[in-house]
């Protein structure tokens, strides 16, 4: 007899075959199939299950279960369900259901009470035809359909429970909506959050830089239920209260790069995966190791990280919108521009700036001096919101005759941001200096959230121009970086 059940394959739960048969002598159960430590004690509680519940463990024969694919080693919580009630129909104490694709997956009591394993309903995700035989609902609703047991005893008569939809309580945080900020920065935050362009804040101690990536978090769209259970997946191991929005992680600058993208044996997440649809604050960028910061390189560009170990591969998502924060000298007070009396070595300060990678900070799209005193007018958090609201409006509007409108400003490739552009504005709008596909790209996508912004349908002239003081002028001024 086969069966379907469930096996751990780090953060997920996979589909193993169970096959049963019985050969004949002594009364045990043999597990094959590289079954780790848990699963050969689950032994006795499947003996101990079947004889409390009035059933009769098969005389003078033993039990083979084997455990597909072989090569894998394989650690469960629910497969004694499964080979409880494969033996139970192969020997005929109870009727074979008429039901296709059905997946077992439940843990015994010695005494043959039934209980649902807690990862079934975070981290199993089947196909809609799929009915899950387990025990005593812990309380969690599930995608799929259910046959609940309180014991064995309970093989014939099941308890349906139809499929429900899945809820996450989503509560957008208040963090900054509160404060006043200057109109350089309330731009910035407009920008950032809409279009959600990652970015370089770089200044002296005490500009803001900190509140402002604080803020972020409280400005981004609201997650959907689909990436809320992505979100609650990716940080169920390191988030003791219940996560209601987007995930805002902020490593220390002492994390080594394996902690920052993930890594070991079997690989394990990171941090950028953890802020996968939310928030990376790398806060003092320069004190980051220097691997640290170029392991970034590569998830910043792609939205996701590979990792080979040996015989094991995994790829973890990484669509992450990073904020990063660093002051430029040991003084902390100076940036590209500013007279600034510091009482460190031009040696120092040029030591201290070449910590900064250049082709990391290209993978930033935006880069952003802040200041300790900026004059004008200033405006409310929440006021900020407001707008992002409107302009959020106005996209969801564009997108319904325009796909590419469904994704942010932040993610479109550069054919559809130039497909309604005139040739002549890559000619003369652009620097001839602007080498770089990558600085024309974040160009273009910064100027695309300008245009969302101001609520019009097709990029101007002056949506590249207010875009390049932010993705090229900063990054060629710190390409000279100096003190």
């Amino acid at each position: 007899m086969k069966i379907q059940s469930l096996i751990r394959e780090h953060d997920r739960l996979v589909p193993v075959e169970v096959e049963i048969n019985f050969i004949a002598g002594l009364p045990q159960i043999q597990f094959l199939g590289l079954p780790d430590q848990g699963i050969k004690e689950s032994i006795h509680r499947i003996k101990s299950a079947i004889r409390a519940q009035g059933f009769e463990f098969p005389k003078a024969q033993q039990v083979l279960v084997n455990l597909r694919p072989n090569h894998l080693k394989k650690s469960s919580r629910g497969l004694e369900l499964a080979v409880a009630l494969g033996i139970l129909w192969e020997s005929q104490q109870a009727v074979v259901p008429e039901v296709e694709s059905v997946t077992i997956y439940g843990e015994l009591g010695l005494l043959g009470e039934v209980f649902e394993p807690d990862d079934l309903t975070k981290d199993f995700e089947p196909s809609e035809e799929t009915l899950v035989w387990t025990g005593q609902n812990n309380g969690g609703t599930a995608t799929f359909g259910r046959a609940l047991l309180s014991s064995l005893q309970d093989i014939n008569e099941p308890t349906f429970v139809e499929a429900l939809p899945r809820k996450y309580e989503i509560e957008r945080p208040r963090t900054g909506l509160d404060l006043e900020f200057p109109e350089r920065q309330a731009e910035l935050l407009s920008l950032v959050a809409l279009g959600e362009h990652s970015v370089l804040l770089a200044g002296p101690a005490g500009s803001g830089k900190s509140t402002i990536a604080r803020t972020l978090s409280s400005l981004l769209r609201a997650p959907s239920q689909d990436e809320m259970h992505v979100i609650v997946r990716n940080n169920r191991e390191s988030s003791e209260t219940p996560l209601r929005w987007r995930p805002v992680v902020h490593p220390h600058h002492s994390t080594s790069p394996l902690g920052l993208i993930g890594g070991g044996v079997p690989p394990f997440k990171g941090e950028i995966t953890r802020a996968h649809k939310g928030v990376l604050v790398l806060d003092e960028l320069l004190e980051f190791q220097a691997r640290a910061q170029e392991s970034l390189r590569e998830p910043m560009e792609e939205n996701c990280i590979r990792i080979r170990r040996g015989r094991y591969f995994e790829q973890y998502p990484a669509e992450t919108l990073v904020i990063a924060t660093t002051n430029l000298c040991p003084c902390g007070d100076w940036v590209p521009g500013a007279r600034i009396l510091c009482g460190r070595s031009l040696k120092k300060c040029q030591s201290y700036g070449e910590r900064l990678s250049g082709p990391l900070v290209d993978r930033f799209q935006t880069t952003f001096f802040t200041s300790k005193k900026e004059d004008g007018t200033k405006m409310k958090g929440q006021s900020i919101l407001e707008k992002i609201e409107e302009a959020r409006a106005f996209r969801q509007h564009l997108a319904e005759k325009d796909l590419r409108f469904k994704k942010v400003a932040g993610f479109w490739r550069f054919e559809e941001l130039i497909a309604d552009l005139p040739s002549f504005y890559m000619r003369e709008i652009f620097p001839q200096e602007l080498s770089s596909r990558r600085r024309e790209l974040a160009t273009l996508r910064v100027a695309r959230t300008f245009a969302d912004l101001d609520h019009k349908e097709k990029l101007q002239p002056e949506h590249i121009e207010r875009a390049l003081k932010l993705t090229y002028h900063p990054f060629e001024s710190l390409k000279r970086l100096g003190c």
